[in-house]
């Protein structure tokens, strides 16, 4: 059984911005901000842990949100993702939206 989703008309009498060709567009907004350990969104709470388990090469175990699991080492992070070394040495980028839990394993490296 599909469901219908009515989409209400387009407002006809409301502005439309048209660019103009050759003249750079107004910037109305602020200049974004890189992403990386230093943006106001990263929180330090993360930090030392992420930075002892580096130091130490702490093997770590992370939980996906599907529950698929992945063994390696932390190599490096920033605000958006973590570079993983796995137990086979493939290196990995994983974002931190996918990721439910990270700990340290049981089986340790040191």
């Amino acid at each position: 059984m599909s469901k219908r989703i009515e989409i209400p008309p387009r407002d006809t009498k409301a502005p439309v911005r048209i660019p103009h060709k050759g003249r750079p567009e107004p910037s109305s907004q602020k200049p974004k901000k890189p992403s990386g350990v230093f943006n106001e969104r990263h929180t330090l709470a993360q930090d030392g842990l992420y930075r002892d388990w580096m130091a130490h090469q702490t093997a770590i175990v992370i939980t996906f949100d599907d529950g698929a699991t992945l063994e390696g080492t932390l190599q490096s992070y920033d605000t958006y993702a973590l570079h993983i070394q796995d137990v086979d040495g493939l290196e990995l980028l994983v974002f931190k939206q996918a990721v439910r839990i990270i700990k340290p394993s049981t089986k340790s490296n040191t």
